[in-house]
């Protein structure tokens, strides 16, 4: 045999290898590909379960009891335990469906307060992830699963805020183009596609009024947007999705209460629109950055993606995706905008984020652009953003720890209490007021507490009275009539106050007195004081005989309307005429007036300045709805003494030193660059009351 003879002999015998080798490595690769989305959404799934689920015995570590937030977990699981259902029997943020998944994991497992902590945020924290995935597959089918599992794996752990509602609110965007989208191209069945919309939305309310809202608002957004990019609108599916949703809101009230009972709605609308006004709060700096980059980059990526558009192309090319995309997460930084601290500022900007990385995920003809946009979102990611603190390194092995050594013991310097290991503090305070709870107040008997700290209601195995879960949201007259509609109904023979300064603080400094006075007064009317209680809490028995008497004296005349030019001002209300027998309360009478488009921003912040003989100040924040007349209520002293007022001896009622109020100032200040300045300020009444037995 020669040696070209050999030659071809070899090579021609080590092609068919090659090609075999070269194309069982491609098979291998299409296969992890496939898989690999698959595998991201089982680790981030399984990295969302808390260790305690998995070892029933373990404990669960909280190192500083938030008697705000903590209150309504421990009582949303202990009011489902019962049949108490959000929406239905109180209101409160969120609706059923997020009561039951809040509640879920702790009634299965058996409640305490270490489950109900550690498992409060469970099933949410599932769906989120589930939510990213689908999100992901509806708006990118066709891209390779590789690609879209990194999109799903960055969402998840660097993007998204841990908030359901945010990441639901993508997935409703997403099915809804894909529903209108299909009502256009494939009319027959319109109806049921609407029908399926309209659904969708009222769900939404069913977890949580705001999460409604945006679904519904993001349903008539891609309405819109197909009408605009499609050639042939068909307004049937409007109409179809209208008609279906009356007839949910019906079924919901038939559900909730009677079929024409609009005490759902009303509640959860009261408690939504009002969050404007009796919540918002500033935003600094840094977080200012954040929103206005966010909104930037929105602007610059719909902007350049709009330029390369495609009809009929993916998805994610196409006009009405690009459209209604960027209105949908313009919208959703409106949560940013009403509360702007920390955590509501990257929920609000999500979804913007979100849908640029779509954008930069599609597929691209050009293979610079398929790897480069990419590489830059990932690039950008690790360089700006940090893990949410569940799939942070430390945190992983914390969890692989706990599931295989699960926690039995507390740490040093910590104390075991219900399933939980709490600072020593926390654990004593519980201990305290919940064994006076269970020794006072009669057993199986429904109690009420103000201001907020109902999670005495659980660890004492009390249920809280009331038609609001906490009395924070009691604003306006609307809910300040549901609260004590509630009460009255149940009528509990014991209450617990826990007067400002001591356990009890304001939320975002408005006293809970001025924020609440309704709950107060009505407290103040049917209870005295038990001088058994714990220290920092005042023990009430009911007395529907108690007579509490109020005397007025005008103190400083009306003035208004005051029209206000600048971003800060201050209103004199002078001069002002103190009684001679002195008084125990302030009822301002005012009416703040903004232009339109403050719903669209935030109000600005209340203060009322008090100067005292002597020239101390003090200054209480307050809220107010805008545009409407209504009484403010300020208690001038020391907020710690109020309790002092449910001792039947009126000798014990003003005990600290009270000098003359000399002046009242009305302060007008921005909370930050997006609150509104008011038109005018009308004061109708500047009253000092004093209480008689």
């Amino acid at each position: 045999m020669t040696m070209s003879a050999q030659s071809a002999e070899y090579s021609g015998g080590a092609a068919p290898n090659s090609d075999g080798m070269s194309a069982k490595l491609r098979r291998v690769a299409d296969n992890a590909s496939r898989l690999s989305e698959w595998v991201v959404l089982f680790v981030l799934l399984v990295l969302s379960v808390p260790p305690i689920l998995i070892r029933r015995d373990s404990l669960t570590i909280i190192p500083g009891f938030n008697f705000l937030d903590g209150s309504w977990f421990l009582d949303t699981a202990y009011k489902a335990s019962a049949g108490i259902w959000f929406g239905r029997d109180v209101a409160f943020t969120y609706g059923p469906i997020g009561q039951w998944l809040f509640s879920a994991p702790a009634r299965w497992t058996g409640m305490s307060v270490g489950t109900i902590y550690a498992t409060w945020y469970t099933l949410p924290l599932l769906l989120i992830v589930l939510a990213t995935f689908v999100t992901a597959r509806l708006l990118l089918p066709e891209l390779v699963p590789w690609r879209r599992a990194l999109l799903v794996l960055l969402a998840v752990v660097f993007w998204s805020p841990p908030d359901l509602r945010i990441s639901l609110c993508l997935l409703a965007f997403a099915i809804f183009l894909r529903l209108t989208d299909a009502a256009v191209a494939r009319p027959n069945g319109m109806v049921g596609r609407a029908a399926m919309a309209a659904a969708i939305c009222v769900a939404g309310f069913w977890l949580s009024a705001d999460t409604g809202l945006y679904f519904s608002m993001a349903l008539l957004i891609c309405i819109a947007a197909t009408a605009v990019t499609k050639p042939r609108p068909r307004p049937v599916f409007l109409l179809a999705a209208i008609l279906v949703a009356g007839i949910l809101v019906l079924l919901t009230n038939a559900a909730m209460a009677s079929l024409l009972d609009f005490r759902f709605w009303r509640s959860s609308l009261a408690i939504a629109t009002g969050y404007r006004w009796f919540e918002p709060f500033a935003m600094d700096k840094p977080d200012k950055r954040v929103l206005l980059e966010a909104v930037a980059l929105g602007i610059v990526v719909f902007a350049l993606a709009w330029r390369r558009q495609k009809p009929a192309g993916n998805l994610s090319r196409r006009p009405v995706f690009l459209l209604s995309g960027f209105c949908v997460a313009l919208l959703i930084t409106q949560t940013a905008i009403v509360r702007s601290d920390y955590g509501h500022v990257r929920m609000g900007v999500y979804p913007m984020i979100f849908l640029c990385g779509v954008i930069a995920f599609a597929t691209y003809k050009s293979r610079l652009g398929s790897v480069i946009l990419p590489g830059v979102a990932v690039v950008a990611t690790f360089a700006f953003a940090t893990p949410y603190p569940a799939y942070r390194p430390d945190e992983i092995l914390r969890w692989m720890r706990e599931t295989a050594h699960p926690v039995s013991a507390c740490p040093a310097g910590m104390v075991q209490l219900d399933r939980a290991c709490l600072l020593p503090k926390d654990a004593q305070l519980i201990e305290q007021v919940s064994g006076y709870l269970e020794a006072t107040a009669p057993a199986d008997a429904p109690i009420a507490i103000f201001p907020y700290e109902t999670a005495f209601g659980f660890t004492s195995h009390h249920q809280v009275a009331g038609g609001v879960l906490q009395s924070y949201l009691v604003n306006g007259e609307y809910l300040a009539g549901l609260e004590l509609a509630g009460l009255e109904r149940s009528r509990p023979p014991f209450a617990l106050y826990l007067p400002d300064g001591i356990i009890s603080h304001g939320v975002d400094a408005v006293p809970n007195f001025t924020r609440s006075p309704e709950v107060w007064f009505y407290l103040l009317q049917h209870y005295h004081a038990d001088t058994t209680s714990p220290a920092g809490t005042v023990g009430l028995l009911r007395d529907d005989s108690r007579r509490i008497s109020f005397s007025e004296q005008r103190i400083a005349g009306g003035l208004g309307p005051i029209a206000l030019h600048r971003r800060s001002t201050p209103i004199e209300l002078a001069p002002v005429r103190w009684p001679d027998a002195g008084a125990d309360f302030l009822r301002l009478r005012l009416r703040i007036n903004y232009p339109f488009w403050w719903r669209l921003r935030k109000p600005s912040r209340l203060t009322l300045k008090l100067t005292f003989a002597g020239g101390t100040v003090k200054q209480v924040v307050f809220v107010m709805a805008p545009n409407q007349t209504d009484n403010i209520w300020i208690y001038p002293w020391n907020d710690e003494q109020m309790g002092n007022y449910f001792l039947a001896d009126e000798s014990g009622w003003r005990q600290d030193p009270r000098p003359a109020i000399t002046g009242i100032t009305l302060l007008v200040t921005p909370f930050d660059w997006l609150s509104v300045v008011p038109r005018s300020v009308e004061v109708e009444s500047v009253t000092a009351v004093r209480l008689n037995p």
